[in-house]
């Protein structure tokens, strides 16, 4: 029973001293989202899409030219970006990766 306990403490004591080494584990979700609405621009080249439940998401993208997407609803595809912080909080944010996307209407009109 001794040494189940002393595994214990040395696993929690991994935990405080390196707590990013568990976080760091369940970094990348990459389960696919889909979020359909209508995009959106802010300053500083910051795309934004509604999901039809309301939920925002800040949409980034590597390959794919969302600015000519603006004013347009559009069904978005892709991976939850995990908000890089230097404090505690590793839950996934609203940051899309998008891999895909494909236009629903030309416009922002619910019809």
């Amino acid at each position: 029973m001794t040494w189940k306990f002393a595994v214990a403490i040395g696993i929690l004591t991994i935990a405080v001293i390196f707590p990013g080494v568990a976080a760091a584990q369940d970094d990348a979700d990459t389960t696919p989202r889909t979020a359909t609405g209508c995009l959106v621009t802010r300053p500083g080249n910051i795309y934004l899409l509604t999901d039809e439940d309301g939920k925002s998401w800040d949409l980034r993208s590597e390959n794919i030219n969302l600015s000519k997407h603006v004013g347009h609803t559009i069904t978005v595809t892709g991976t939850v970006a995990k908000e890089k912080t230097n404090g505690p909080d590793t839950s996934p944010q609203n940051h899309l990766l998008v891999t895909k996307i494909d236009t629903v209407r030309n416009d922002c009109n619910q019809q």
